[in-house]
């Protein structure tokens, strides 16, 4: 739907709550300013870049949910909403918040902004959240505009870089000028074209070109940057890599980076670059060509004002910032010219010292980190105590473990022992001393560098140095396929190659390890072994055609892992490289052959959805069963809710027909399987509604007295679950206790019984594996909850059966609207119950799927596991 009509509108208005969430709207009609006395308007998973003026003579307003939308700007006529407590702009691309909204929040207003990136330089990544961004818009009393801009050298070793910094700053040239290693950073100071009483201040990263560097210099890499590609025109473009730089700004940053090309020593030879291909190629991202000569000053005042013409375009230019918040940095800076790396302790007096509150601390650190000022993770156990000042510091210690010759000569296995050796007397004369060693290697975890090894957490896997030979695997040493093992392959189709990818999943799916990796592929087992999942990763000699195979009594459930592990990678690490998604044709010949046929995924989606049941493919003239293709079994996908329902009715089959112990076994994996991917897609449609608390709960009745009862008014107990995938339980220090009124319950009724049938049909698995961990009476009171919530469900309108259709039936993951309003209930009861977020010790972690779950204490050491042991 792109447009509403008023009697629509006037359908939709109930007891000053407009709901038009999900409708696909485009636009708004003018009528919504009628209704003067709306208290909640939620606006939710549309498509709207806009809003009508008229929202804004809506003075009774309290809730605005904006979520999931196309919003690009947030007009200041928001201060007209003076009753305003909750502003939600979640997953919209904004590109600048209104000064307005600063006095906002500091009057109480809850701003809600996760997965929000604003263009104007705070929050670009996401980093900050709903926390930072408030923090950032009250800090803005003092606020002075920021004129400052990164600017990265990107090149081959040898080319000038860094002599063209030193000319930019008209210093003499140095003949045999030592090359660059790692990270040099300097400043340039240009006039601001529009206005030349502004300076502006350049930050000018030099990189080094030498290609064991190119691992860590594209964590630098930032999408609020102008990018300046060198080359020397003695040697030629080939030579230099001028296009395959431009290929990975590109795939690193986008396809719109703004870059420039400079040839250097352009009096000592003619700069011929076929500049106009080059445009073709790479549409939206060069701002010219220019021709320098650091020795004799030729072309350089002219690239000097190009610099700053394209540089006073970037859209952080002139943001504003406390000018507590620039005198703390600038403090910061100043360390950083003795020393590579501080306490954050140390850090945290920095900024005490220019009086910032604890909430603007957490908020300056994180979006230091995202400018690239710092390095600092403060979500990580391990380095949450370091902040370091010097990223060459960082990198040339990475950089010595990818040259160390004996950890490359034991295929990428790094004895912890070695590291002693690796890092101390470095010829480059910076010193790391042992106490960070470990820190060190935390770091390189957390870059997807290495990983520690499970049987020996004394040493670790370096995936760019694992060996280049294929070994045995599995599938390839046994007999066909076992009865009732099915297959799904998936071919990920690249645009051009992605420097690191295998290396990369090798690292992010490391706890399905079997030791068995190469450079271009890695075999997985899932940790759980009840799943009986295995699954092959391999890249075809091209570079650019990715196979994910998984083979299983029930498949779905770690392919789906796998397949959103890589879009989440790409999106993540290369955000301009396009790809498509084939399955292939699953057709044998004789000898062995596979058919080289394909299937372009979305359209086999959308063909079965419209009821296509079988396609034929044109290489091998085979017809197949369009659900085999897509699933592995020759049955339909069904949906979220349809997929509870099936469940439940193999668990009865299960349990009064099956008799053969090994038919037991494999309908018990495929059950396990099923179970777990239903609560994964739970988990995946919830994180669209909620993002920033737990999502898995259960909610049981207590004893209410009998006039409150007769009040319609409900006493009831929320415990939270940890969200481990497999091995979800009840946390006894995650209870809420309070009181509801009945209609409360209708409207939260939808979730809480999805909520329900999900733990329901995986209680019994969860059971399994958790029985490792907890004894009977903890594993009994867990499955207590479940009973109570079905005795509190059992009271719940019969009308609420009426609203468990899904939207689609075709696999996704998808709420209903009713659904979806009652996940976003919770959500505000859940906040006002625990403001300050302590959530029982459940923490936000990302799953190597990409998704975000809340675990507990014991499981979130899977995800951090602090800092490892270095004898």
């Amino acid at each position: 739907m792109t447009e509403l009509s008023p009697d629509e509108l006037d359908w939709a208005y109930q007891n000053g709550v407009l709901s038009l969430s999900g409708q696909g709207l485009e636009s708004l009609p003018p009528e919504i300013g009628r209704y003067r006395s709306m208290r909640v308007l939620e606006l939710y998973g549309n498509r709207l870049e806009y809003l009508p003026d008229e929202i804004w003579s809506l003075g009774q307003l309290e809730e605005l949910d904006l979520n999931d939308n196309l919003l690009r700007d947030l007009p200041s006529g928001i201060a007209k909403l003076k009753k305003l407590r909750v502003l939600d702009i979640s997953n919209n691309p904004i590109r600048r918040l209104p000064p307005e909204l600063a006095d906002m929040v500091k009057r109480g207003l809850r701003l809600i902004a996760e997965g929000t990136r604003f263009h104007d330089g705070v929050n670009s990544s996401g980093s900050l959240g709903t926390a930072g961004t408030s923090a950032y818009l009250r800090s803005l009393n003092d606020a002075i505009q920021l004129h400052e801009a990164k600017v990265v050298l990107v090149g081959e070793g040898n080319v000038g870089k860094t002599s063209l910094v030193a000319a930019l700053n008209e210093k003499p040239f140095v003949h045999n000028r030592s090359t660059t290693h790692g990270i040099e950073v300097n400043q340039l100071r240009l006039a601001s074209p529009d206005d030349s009483d502004i300076q502006l201040t350049l930050h000018m990263w030099d990189f080094g070109g030498q290609e064991v560097y190119r691992i860590t210099h594209q964590f630098f890499f930032s999408q609020r940057a102008l990018y300046l590609v060198v080359w020397n025109p003695r040697e030629g473009q080939e030579q230099n890599e001028v296009e395959g730089w431009l290929r990975r700004i590109r795939l690193r940053v986008g396809p719109d980076a703004p870059t420039m090309i400079v040839a250097t020593h352009g009096e000592e030879r003619r700069a011929e670059l076929d500049y106009p291909r080059l445009m073709h190629m790479f549409p939206g991202m060069l701002r010219g060509h220019f021709v320098v000569d650091s020795r004799t000053g030729y072309g350089v005042q002219q690239l000097r004002g190009k610099l700053a013409e394209h540089a006073s375009r970037l859209p952080q230019m002139g943001q504003a910032l406390s000018r507590r918040w620039v005198t703390a940095r600038e403090e910061v800076r100043s360390i950083a010219r003795r020393h590579p790396y501080i306490k954050y302790q140390r850090f945290v007096n920095i900024c005490r010292g220019n009086e910032l509150p604890d909430d603007e601390i957490t908020a300056l650190a994180n979006l230091l980190h995202d400018l690239g000022v710092i390095i600092y993770y403060s979500d990580d156990d391990g380095l949450r105590d370091v902040v370091v000042l010097d990223p060459e510091w960082l990198t040339k210690a990475i950089g010595a473990v990818l040259e160390d010759e004996h950890t490359r000569n034991e295929m990428g296995v790094l004895d912890h022992s070695r590291l002693r050796d690796i890092w101390s007397d470095r010829p480059n004369g910076l010193s790391y001393p042992t106490q960070f060693h470990p820190y060190f290697l935390r770091l390189m975890e957390k870059f997807d560098v290495s990983y520690r090894l499970a049987e020996d957490e004394h040493r670790s896997l370096i995936a760019q140095l694992v060996p280049y030979e294929r070994p045995l695997l599995t599938w390839e040493s046994t007999t066909p396929l076992a009865n009732n093992v099915y297959v799904l392959r998936l071919i990920c189709e690249l645009a051009e190659p992605a420097p690191g990818l295998i290396a990369w999943l090798t690292v992010r799916h490391h706890l399905a390890s079997t030791r068995r990796h190469w450079r271009a592929g890695v075999f997985l087992r899932h940790p759980i072994a009840l799943y009986e999942s295995e699954a092959l990763l391999e890249l075809t000699s091209s570079e650019r055609h990715l196979l994910i195979e998984v083979r299983a009594p029930s498949p779905d459930m770690f392919f789906n892992v796998l397949r959103d592990s890589v879009e989440d990678l790409i999106r993540r690490r290369w955000p301009g490289l396009t790809y498509r998604l084939h399955v292939p044709c699953p057709t044998k010949f004789a000898g062995g052959n596979r058919c080289d046929g394909q299937f372009p995924l979305e359209g086999l989606l959308g063909y079965r959805q419209r009821g296509g049941h079988s396609y034929p493919c044109l290489n091998c003239q085979t017809d197949h069963d369009v659900t085999l293709l897509l699933t592995g079994f020759a049955t339909p996908k069904l949906g979220l809710h349809s997929r509870l329902d099936q469940l439940a009715i193999d668990l009865t089959d299960v349990r009064s027909g099956v008799e053969r112990l090994e038919l037991q076994a494999v309908e018990a994996s495929r059950q396990a399987a099923d179970a777990s991917d239903l609560l994964r897609r739970l988990l995946k449609a919830t994180s669209i509604e909620v993002a920033d608390c737990p999502r898995l709960f259960t909610l049981a009745p207590l004893s209410t007295p009998a006039l409150r009862r007769l009040a319609g008014r409900h006493t009831l107990r929320m415990t939270l679950w940890c969200e481990q995938a497999g091995a979800h339980h009840a946390l006894s220090d995650a209870v809420y206790e309070f009181e509801k009124p009945t209609r409360w319950l209708a409207k939260v009724g939808p979730y809480i019984s999805l909520t329900f049938r999900v733990l329901k049909a995986g209680a019994p698995i969860a059971g399994a594996v958790l029985g490792v961990m907890f004894d009977e009476d903890r594993l009994k009171s867990i499955q207590h909850e479940i009973d109570l919530m079905k005795t509190l469900i059992e009271r719940l309108p019969a009308s609420i059966a009426d609203q468990q259709q899904p939207l689609t039936d075709d696999g996704q993951e998808v709420l209903t609207r009713a659904e979806g309003e009652a996940a976003r209930a919770i959500r505000a009861l859940l906040q006002g119950l625990d403001p300050v977020q302590r959530f029982g010790g459940l923490r936000r972690v990302q799953a190597p799927s990409g998704d975000y779950l809340w675990v507990c204490s014991m499981h979130y050491r899977e995800y951090d596991a602090g800092l490892p042991f270095v004898p």
